[in-house]
Order: structure tokens, then sequence, then C-alpha cells
């Protein structure tokens, strides 16, 4: 089955869905995170991207960037130097992923993303969950119900990417979460 991980970072959704034996395609914007990531990979913006140049994937999974709809947003400059804009750059990031689930017409699509974003879209999430003690994630899609494991190293989530990236930078789907999907998808078409 082909993957194809929007905003894929470091390749949280990616290095989970290849465990299960999806064949996958990340799309990232920023070159020296694509650079590490370890599979096939397009250095674009999703923004920019024909969808119907993906007809015949499997799945699409994405996590756009949450900054504009996260509640550390709100901190101030501590993390951000601009404010955040959820209404106009945060939506125009979901609405991108959205479209390339249009025109691509997967069987399947998860779109990832803090419970913000609920305010601002009109689809409610299939799922909401705590994932550790301050990590709360909803998902949005078509996929077939999945198992999340909420013992995350005793609600630490770890990754093997440090410097030179801040922690939130390198943020990434935990691999139980993306096998979780991968498995349920491969099951569901047995």
């Amino acid at each position: 089955m082909k993957a194809l991980d929007l905003y894929c970072g470091l390749g949280g959704w990616s290095n989970g869905l290849a465990l299960e034996g999806f064949d996958v395609l990340g799309v990232e914007l920023v070159p020296k995170i694509a650079h590490l990531y370890e599979h096939d990979v397009i250095i674009a913006d999703v923004r920019t991207l024909d969808g119907k140049k993906f007809k015949g994937f499997d799945l699409i999974v994405g996590s756009p960037p949450c900054r504009d709809f996260s509640q550390t947003a709100t901190f101030g400059k501590y993390y951000w130097n601009e404010p955040p804009d959820p209404e106009g750059k945060g939506m125009e990031l979901v609405n991108a992923f959205l479209r390339i689930v249009e025109e691509a017409q997967p069987k399947y699509w998860c779109l990832e993303n803090v419970p913000g974003l609920k305010k601002y879209l009109d689809i409610k999430p299939r799922i909401e969950s705590r994932l550790g003690k301050t990590m709360k994630r909803c998902f949005w899609g078509n996929f077939p119900s999945f198992f999340i494991i909420r013992d995350h190293n005793k609600g630490k989530i770890k990754t093997e990417i440090k410097a030179p990236f801040r922690k939130w930078k390198r943020a990434i789907i935990p691999l139980s979460i993306a096998r979780g999907l991968g498995r349920a998808i491969k099951e569901a078409e047995e």
C-alpha cells in the first residue's frame, strides 16, 4: 500500500507506516529537515502541490503545523516571534491538506492536530486523545478505528532527533499511533 505524508517533518507518520509495510512518500518544506527524513521525500510547499498527481495513493496522512491553533501560542514571544494566525496561515495549511485529499481521492486519510483546530474546522474529529500528560491531539478523517496506546514511556514521548531543532520543531507522531493506523488499514483491506 502507498501512503503520502504531507508536512512529513522528521517522519513520525512515515516511520510507523513503513514498519507496517507501507511504501511512503513525504512532502516537507524545510530542506534541512527533509534531509533527515528516512524515506523518499519531495521538498515542496504543500499549498502549491497538485493533488491529482497523487491519485493511486491508498492513504494520505498529515500533521499541518499546529502553532496557530496551539495554546502555547498564547504564551507570547516565548515560543514564536509573530502572533498566531489561525484564520490566516493556520487554516491555509489545513485547507491545503484537505484540498489534496479531495483531488487525490485516496481510500483513507487522516489529519492530526491540536484540539484548538476544532474551533476553526467544520469537520468533527474521529478521535480525541491525550498522548501524554500535556499532549492532546485530535484525528480527523475516514480511517478505520484504531487503538492509541496511551503509555508512551510514562508520558514521556521520546524522539531520537535532538539539536539543532528546538523541541517543538522536532515533535513527531509517536510510532505506536502511526503503526496502529497502518495496522487498522491493512486489516480493513484483508
